[in-house]
């Protein structure tokens, strides 16, 4: 798989702050794995023997899969910049792209993405570092390298709480948008019997069963290729989708014919500025609301779904 690195260079008088602006913008086109340059320089000709120097140009470097969509996401990225430069004049940015390839990024990986626990039981891993864990984690390995995501982004995390927190005693567990299955596995390792993946990307299938293989898991679940729940007929107890806000008010229309009695909805991906307004939009249809959550501006959303004859 060929890809387009995408590295944007940046300086703000609020480093900070314009940092998470720049990560919700590579994040709403479905750049969830972002390298994040900051504070010090790596060349070591800036330091000295007794201190590093504080680098002012910070840099984000994320990776678009090289498709027809390619251009579509790099002129969003620049449009987005060149909107937010236009209201903030201390924000001064360059962005380059490179042409790289799948074992390019890879090892660009390998540099900085380890094992992290997403919550205090649950343990994501690439292939590459030994992590032992304790009896009671739930380890999930996964490589990044082979796209769609790891579970780190704040998005998924919230996903991976929620499914902690109530899916435990599920039958049939429902992704949409499903990615590397990130959630599908670890819907599995909490004991759910069933699960099954639907994504719009052919490739994906490929990359969950791979995946699955990797932690040895073989049976009771499956992936389909298509468009949110088009290709779906089964109805499912618990269901997830961890995609772009506007996707979900989409996804909203058609989620019902998925759902069994009482099923849980798990949404996600959701900006905090754009949460009232697809709160509305389920106020249309069988869904309570029930939790919430919330990281660093990003919002998920758990809804039981009150049936009527």
């Amino acid at each position: 798989m060929d890809w387009i690195k995408v590295k944007i260079d940046y300086y703000s008088d609020n480093l900070e702050i314009t940092k998470e602006k720049l990560i919700n913008i590579l994040s709403e086109i479905g750049i969830r794995q972002i390298e994040v340059v900051d504070y010090f320089s790596n060349n070591f000709l800036d330091y000295d023997t007794h201190f590093k120097n504080k680098n002012d140009v910070w840099s984000m470097i994320g990776y678009v899969i090289d498709n027809r969509f390619a251009g579509l996401k790099l002129n969003i990225i620049d449009e987005s910049l060149k909107e937010y430069s236009e209201s903030n004049n201390d924000f001064i940015y360059e962005i380059y792209t490179e042409k790289c390839s799948d074992d390019d990024w890879k090892n660009e990986w390998k540099k900085y993405f380890h094992t992290v626990k997403i919550t205090d039981n649950i343990v994501i891993k690439p292939s590459w570092d030994n992590y032992e864990g304790s009896s009671d984690e739930i380890i999930v390995e996964i490589d990044p390298g082979l796209a769609f995501g790891t579970g780190t982004h704040e998005t998924t995390a919230l996903c991976v709480e929620f499914l902690e927190k109530y899916g435990k005693g599920k039958k049939k567990l429902l992704d949409v948008g499903c990615g590397s299955g990130i959630l599908m596995l670890i819907g599995k390792k909490i004991g759910i019997d069933e699960v099954t993946g639907i994504d719009i990307d052919e490739k994906v299938k490929d990359v969950v069963l791979e995946n699955f293989e990797k932690n040895n898991i073989e049976e009771n679940f499956q992936i389909l290729i298509g468009n949110l729940v088009e290709n779906i007929e089964d109805k499912y107890d618990i269901v997830v989708s961890n995609i772009l806000v506007e996707v979900l008010e989409e996804l909203l229309e058609s989620i019902e014919k998925t759902l069994e009695k009482d099923a849980l909805v798990i949404f996600s991906g959701i900006l905090k500025e754009k949460e009232e307004k697809f709160l509305e939009k389920t106020e249309a249809h069988s869904l309570k609301k029930i939790d919430r959550n919330e990281k660093n501006g990003w919002v998920s959303l758990l809804f039981k779904y009150i049936y009527f004859h």
